[in-house]
């Protein structure tokens, strides 16, 4: 198995056993210690996943991930070395039933990354290049809450995250290009939506 394999077998490992450790419910700060408070990239790789199940189904969920995702890309873009959240936010919870089922609806999506990404493109995963996904994260994130009231469309902007997020777990260059290009999209249609208002 390749590191950036076995990276996201740990993704998954630890949303599966963030639903399965704290009872019938599952707090946001009980996930994100879970993952543990300098996962930014897994992190991120999560708030996008969520934003692509039937998590995101639950009223206003898409909205709230999306802030969390504001708040854990910011704290990236601005070099905070571990992540912060407001207690009402880490607070909110879920059943763990929907998380588990989010992980294993994630499985064979996870399984065909597996064998694509890889460590490539470096130049797009430094440091500084990390600022700059966690910017786009920021922008594609704020994007989210006038996009919920469309049927499915909240749907891409968290497949850019998710990109992004997986580009930093497995420092993949090509990733961030792909996730550029979906978010340029999503950008697009909010401008199309103001002018077209």
């Amino acid at each position: 198995m390749t590191k950036a394999a076995s990276d996201l077998e740990a993704v998954l490992g630890d949303l599966q056993r963030a639903a399965r450790s704290n009872g019938a419910k599952v707090s946001v700060g009980e996930i994100v210690a879970t993952f543990g408070r300098r996962s930014f990239g897994p992190l991120l790789l999560l708030t996008g996943l969520l934003g692509m199940t039937p998590v995101a189904a639950i009223p206003s969920a898409p909205s709230i991930i999306a802030l969390i995702t504001v708040l854990i890309a910011g704290q990236l873009l601005f070099g905070r070395e571990t992540i912060w959240l407001p207690r009402f936010l880490e607070n909110l919870s879920v059943k763990s039933e929907r998380v588990a089922k989010a992980a294993r609806m994630a499985k064979k999506p996870m399984h065909i990354a597996e064998r694509i990404v890889r460590p490539r493109l470096l130049s797009l995963t430094t440091p500084m290049a990390d600022r700059l996904v966690a910017l786009a994260c920021v922008l594609v994130a704020i994007c989210v809450p006038p996009l919920e009231l469309l049927p499915f469309v909240a749907f891409v902007p968290s497949l850019a995250i998710f990109a992004f997020g997986l580009s930093l777990v497995t420092r993949d260059g090509a990733l961030v290009l792909i996730a550029l290009s979906i978010s340029a999209a999503v950008l697009g249609l909010i401008g199309w939506r103001l002018v077209g208002a």
